[in-house]
């Protein structure tokens, strides 16, 4: 399928990525921008200096965020890439993969700019890191200790329910932790 006929982004996949929270999506979003707004520069000095490795690193790890967000042209338009680096044929193809690349990016930047959430200081924290700890327990992902101890600190719950819920996560009772937090 050619990645013109896949949505640049998917703003409703990418918002189901974050359990809803769209004011840490906007964040991830913000930090993608930031992290990736001179990759076609990066990526053409790579090729330039045939240091083909390194672009296929950043290829692949683009394709990775890219799919995880939503960016389904993007994504699609990497693996397209990584064929092309394999088989060395890459003038044509950087071309058309900048050009997905370029319109992702300003997609994703309009998307943050139109959808930004502001709120107060002290309230996006706690929200954050507790969407994020449901997130990473709906995904049955390990939580360590010390990552345990970030989140505790911020969302506030009383020594009691915070014990039951550090608890749960030892015994890797998710579905109780996740009702301890809902």
């Amino acid at each position: 399928m050619p990645s013109s006929d896949l949505n640049i982004f998917d703003a409703q996949f990418a918002l189901n990525q974050f359990s809803g929270n769209q004011s840490l999506l906007v964040k991830i979003l913000e930090k993608f921008s930031q992290q990736y707004q001179h990759f076609d520069t990066s990526l053409t000095e790579h090729l330039q200096q045939e240091n083909i490795n390194s672009a296929k690193q950043e290829i692949h790890t683009i394709k990775g965020v890219s799919g995880n967000l939503g960016m389904q042209a993007l994504h699609h338009a990497c693996k397209e890439f990584e064929e092309n680096l394999a088989q060395q044929t890459t003038e044509n193809a950087l071309k058309e993969f900048l050009n997905v690349f370029r319109q992702t990016l300003t997609s994703v930047q309009n998307f943050s700019t139109e959808n930004g959430v502001k709120t107060s200081p002290e309230v996006a924290p706690q929200q954050d890191d507790k969407a994020a700890l449901i997130a990473a327990l709906k995904r049955s992902e390990f939580i360590s200790e010390s990552k345990m101890q970030s989140y505790g600190q911020s969302l506030n719950l009383s020594p009691e329910k915070l014990n039951e819920l550090k608890l749960a996560i030892d015994n890797l009772d998710y579905v109780c932790a996740i009702q301890l937090l809902e």
